[in-house]
């Protein structure tokens, strides 16, 4: 009886770890949604600033093609290339439950959700702030497209 306990756990405990490291690359990141690997050219990137439902400043870039891209690689990095391949910066990315995060991480690190539709991408993210004593609401949104 003890030994078939003891079994019991054993391939329970083994099932837990299996389940635990699954979908996780060399790095201990979750690797990135597939649908998002490769080259993307950037066609807006838009910041908002709200206060309840005022807006209070809004700033929207838009892109001509090949003017900024980013590349998503298989080794869990973003290479963002601007002014027509004049500069490149390259971040961290990883997936955790669906959200992509981009950058160094830290423990208040806000997410972007993902959306596809065709051949284009949505990244957007929404964090709160506190500025004169007031919650500001901040989005960014940036539109990606093969």
């Amino acid at each position: 009886m003890l030994t078939k306990n003891l079994t019991l756990s054993f391939i329970f405990l083994m099932c837990l770890v299996i389940v635990s490291c699954k979908g996780k690359d060399e790095s201990g990141q979750n690797p990135l949604d597939n649908r998002l690997l490769g080259k993307w050219n950037v066609i807006s990137k838009t910041d908002t600033e709200r206060i309840g439902d005022k807006e209070i400043e809004r700033e929207q870039e838009l892109y001509s093609k090949g003017e900024k891209t980013y590349e998503f690689t298989d080794n869990n990095k973003l290479i963002i290339v601007y002014g027509h391949g004049k500069g490149q910066t390259t971040l961290p990315t990883w997936m955790t439950d669906g959200k992509l995060f981009i950058g160094q991480d830290h423990p208040y690190k806000e997410p972007y959700t993902v959306t596809f539709s065709g051949n284009r991408a949505t990244l957007f993210k929404v964090e709160e702030d506190r500025k004169d004593g007031q919650i500001v609401t901040e989005t960014e949104e940036v539109i990606l497209e093969r």
